[in-house]
């Protein structure tokens, strides 16, 4: 008992911890940006608040002691797969393409960089693992695709994208130069996060088998579980 208590005390400090520093980040990020409408429109910067959102509700469900609310593990699930992408299109796409400097040198790291790992190691250490139906991916997309579809209905109303590769007009780094680049740079991103999904599914179910085998067996029914009205199940 005084080890779960102890478990539960440092996964409320962790998620207290991750949720402060989005906020803080994200705010300054903003405040201190040269055009701060414009840093907004970043998935970063709305993915983090994303994290934001989902770590404060998750710390007064700790708080409350209450386990296993749907909504807040379909949101926990979004975190990481959008802190993936957020930690690798920056890195390999986007780091190369500006310079920062005061304390957005230090927020550029916490958005990109810092608070990724620490959704990651929060969904290492402290969530419990559940099986989920390959269809969920699509679920866990459905944020990204908005987001898509609306930046670029936007640029085409009034010029303005928030990335270089869903501008079709101008050259590296402005724009791609076309809009049948701009589609393969869509697809690609499909392609990532399909991935990402495939992975966390099948990460679940590598964590429940050696628990499994260990004799520790998770009381979570998978067909039970309901998100958005829709019950997962095995496949």
């Amino acid at each position: 008992m005084m080890v779960k208590e102890t478990n539960l005390k440092l996964k409320l400090a962790f998620q207290i911890f991750i949720s402060l520093i989005a906020f803080i980040s994200v705010v300054l990020h903003i405040v201190y940006s040269p055009d701060p409408l414009v840093s907004t429109t970043k998935l970063t910067i709305q993915a983090n608040l994303i994290v934001f959102i989902t770590f404060l509700l998750s710390t007064f469900a700790v708080s409350s002691k209450r386990n296993g609310i749907p909504f807040l593990d379909f949101l926990k699930n979004c975190s990481v797969i959008y802190m993936c992408v957020v930690f690798l299109t920056y890195h390999f796409l986007l780091a190369s393409g500006g310079e920062y400097d005061g304390i957005r040198v230090i927020t550029n790291f916490t958005l990109h960089y810092f608070i990724p790992i620490l959704v990651f190691i929060n969904w290492t250490f402290f969530e419990v693992k559940k099986k989920y139906s390959l269809k969920f991916i699509f679920y866990w997309m459905f944020y990204p695709i908005l987001y898509t579809i609306v930046s670029c209905l936007r640029g085409l109303i009034d010029g303005f994208y928030p990335y270089f590769f869903l501008n079709p007009n101008g050259q590296i780094p402005v724009g791609v130069g076309s809009y049948s680049k701009v589609a393969l740079f869509i697809t690609a991103f499909l392609f990532v996060y399909i991935v990402l999904g495939f992975l966390l599914i099948y990460l679940n179910r590598i964590f429940l088998y050696f628990t499994n085998k260990r004799g520790t067996y998770s009381k979570h029914d998978p067909s039970n579980t309901t998100i958005l009205g829709i019950k997962t199940k095995d496949i």
